[in-house]
């Protein structure tokens, strides 16, 4: 019977988060299809290297080596990149299509190939997927995974499956999963072990967990077997002395929004070399989670106040600079940095939050290159797809961008993507850039 459950579950799954894989076929690309004379930024890390070629063959990458080495294939169309940078596309791992479809095509023409939500019941993305289907587009790649689960008195109750004890949030990991989630993520009101509960069925499905936790001490649930963390401010908690953190934990049980004002303030109080820092980074150099910082959706900056905030904003600055410390100390202690836009942020215009979520991850102290890394390869990862994505690689599928500059000697180039490619496909980047 469990064989049988998790055949059924294996193909649901297959089903919502590769739908769109088997769309590249769709048109038949171009048999073969080499750029030319390429800066290539391969997406490890590693260096940019200069004038390179990329072999491209239906909808996976072919080779990959200097431009100079070899011939072009016969009948092969040949595009001649000179002067401009090849990566692979953007992973964003924190997308809300929320009722705006239009918006996932306009970040795929920004060069967000794939992308993740982290909570939203999955029949939200019809209309992204009737979109994509009229388009004939052959992406976004898309992972989802259903409402997130909850406990009483739920922050985002359209969006949430409230579990009231950890039976019931067995229940709904496991519902949740036979949808086709391709993650699961636990919402910050659902108790320990509740929260679990959740993490129990999915290391047994073999299925990511995330979390975003705020009330929860990070330490406890990340030891738990979490895999990932969304938001920083997931580690206010942890940051600060347990009386502290009791107070803010207990200002947020009695009311979801005081979190908006209080996690500048409980930043802005936190000791990050202190001992309860320490002990958190312990934990990260022992599970190395997957964390989400969402840098932009938090950004505050001197020459504007934040809307609707009611505390002084020298508090709103100290604590949002201590949660871009706060992201370059989790890296240096093992934590595996992604991207993520959250979709809709105070200095980012439409479309572009994921451009932004770079820039801050640079300001935070990462290099460019670790930041691309982190948009990339580590998301990936995250995705558990990194056979086939997140790098410039033979056998990897053909998601990739063009850009006219090199971002990673300015990370700022970014917002220079003029092509845009998924499974062997180049799409039209002007007209979805309008949507």
């Amino acid at each position: 019977m469990r064989q049988r459950t998790l055949t059924v579950l294996a193909l649901l799954s297959l089903t919502v988060t590769v739908c769109f894989d088997a769309m590249a076929v769709r048109g038949q690309p171009p048999r073969v299809l080499v750029l030319d004379h390429a800066r290539v930024i391969d997406g490890t890390g590693e260096a940019a290297q200069n004038d390179m070629r990329v072999t491209i063959r239906d909808d996976r990458i072919q080779s990959v080596g200097p431009a100079g080495e070899g011939e072009v294939p016969d009948g092969a169309d040949r595009l001649d990149l000179a002067g401009r940078t090849v990566m692979p596309g953007l992973i964003d791992l924190h997308f809300h299509v929320e009722k705006d479809p239009k918006l996932a095509l306009r970040q795929l023409a920004n060069g967000v190939t794939s992308f993740r939500d982290p909570g939203q019941w999955i029949e939200q993305y019809e209309p992204l997927r009737a979109l994509i289907v009229a388009e004939q587009l052959p992406g976004p790649r898309m992972a989802l995974t259903g409402p997130h689960i909850d406990g009483e008195h739920p922050a985002y109750p359209a969006d949430s499956y409230v579990a009231r004890d950890p039976e019931e949030a067995r229940l709904a990991t496991e519902r949740n999963i036979a949808d086709g989630a391709a993650a699961i993520k636990i919402y910050f009101r659902l108790p320990l072990a509740s929260a679990r509960a959740v993490i129990e069925v999915c290391r047994a499905h073999d299925v990511p967990c995330s979390a975003h936790l705020e009330i929860l001490d990070a330490r406890e649930v990340l030891r738990a077997g979490l895999d990932g963390i969304e938001h920083i401010t997931s580690f206010g908690t942890s940051v600060v002395p347990r009386r502290r953190a009791e107070q803010y934990r207990q200002q947020v049980l009695l009311d979801n929004n005081a979190r908006r004002d209080g996690r500048y303030v409980l930043f802005a109080d936190a000791a990050l070399d202190g001992p309860d820092a320490r002990a958190l980074y312990e934990v990260l150099q022992a599970r190395r989670p997957f964390v989400n910082p969402t840098l932009a959706v938090f950004e505050v900056r001197k020459e504007r106040a934040r809307e609707q905030a009611h505390v002084a904003p020298d508090i709103d600055l100290r604590g949002y600079a201590a949660m871009k410390r706060l992201t370059l100390e989790a890296f240096r202690h093992g934590a595996r940095i992604t991207l993520g836009g959250h979709t809709a942020v105070p200095f980012a215009d439409r479309g572009e939050a994921p451009w932004r979520e770079l820039e801050l991850l640079v300001e935070s102290g990462l290099t460019p290159l670790q930041a691309l890394a982190a948009a990339t390869s580590t998301g990936a990862a995250s995705l558990r797809r990194s056979r086939d994505l997140g790098t410039v690689a033979p056998g990897k599928l053909a998601d990739l961008i063009v850009l006219e500059r090199d971002p990673s000697a300015d990370i700022r180039a970014i917002r220079t993507v003029s092509r845009v490619m998924v499974g062997g496909r180049w799409i039209d980047v002007s007209r979805y850039r309008t949507w």
